[in-house]
């Protein structure tokens, strides 16, 4: 009889509630943000990026796990530019496409099935101090 109610239960379910879809892309903020300082010049300048990964669904579990990793590459790669590409839009999107490959690359090294994982890499926010 037991077994009986909760087969009942499950079918009176909406079918949305028994098996939960997973979205086609989620979108993953690193927090905090990243402020370093770039250019090896005679005065610091600085530089504070609101960084979001757009990847996979399935993927999600597995790319926040290896934010570690991602931030310490985003950070080597943010500080090693120079004031020519960060102080124009071009600038800044070979950066965003520079910072995107070295997601996936870290990803690849990490993961096998991690190639394709990472769609895409945004700056939600910009700043330079220059």
């Amino acid at each position: 009889m037991a077994r009986i109610r909760v087969l009942m239960f499950f079918i009176l379910l909406p079918p949305a509630l028994v098996a939960q879809e997973i979205p086609d892309s989620v979108y993953i903020n690193i927090t905090p943000d990243f402020i370093t300082n770039y250019d090896e010049g005679a005065r610091l300048k600085y530089i504070k990026a609101s960084v979001s990964l757009k990847v996979v669904g399935e993927s999600e579990p597995m790319v926040r796990h290896h934010l570690p990793s991602i931030k310490n590459g985003l950070i080597l790669l943010f500080t090693s530019q120079g004031e020519e590409n960060l102080s124009s839009t071009v600038g800044r999107e070979i950066l965003r496409r520079e910072a995107l490959d070295e997601v996936r690359r870290i990803i690849a090294e990490l993961e096998t099935s991690g190639e394709d994982q990472v769609e895409d890499l945004y700056f939600t926010n910009f700043v330079v101090q220059q």
